[in-house]
């Protein structure tokens, strides 16, 4: 009998601080804001692993996510 192998791909959302936070199934738009919240984080933006902003429609997602703090004197 041939062995299966199975890969699964991590879910992490990364934060601002560097710190990680694995996530169990797929990320959600409302698990974000829920990590956000928690590290007093209020406004935000999402970026994918290629440094592209992701809005509420891009989710759920698989893989990896960034919460970039906001700096409106910035703009970003």
């Amino acid at each position: 009998m041939e062995e299966v192998w199975e890969v699964s791909e991590e879910n992490v959302i990364h934060l601002p601080s560097g710190e990680t936070v694995s996530v169990e199934g797929e990320i959600t738009a409302e698990k974000i804001k829920e990590v956000a919240r928690s590290r007093g984080i209020k406004k935000f933006i999402v970026e994918d692993e290629d440094g592209n902003a992701l809005s509420a429609s891009d989710f759920p997602r698989s893989g990896e996510v960034f919460i970039k703090e906001y700096n409106e004197a910035k703009g970003f």
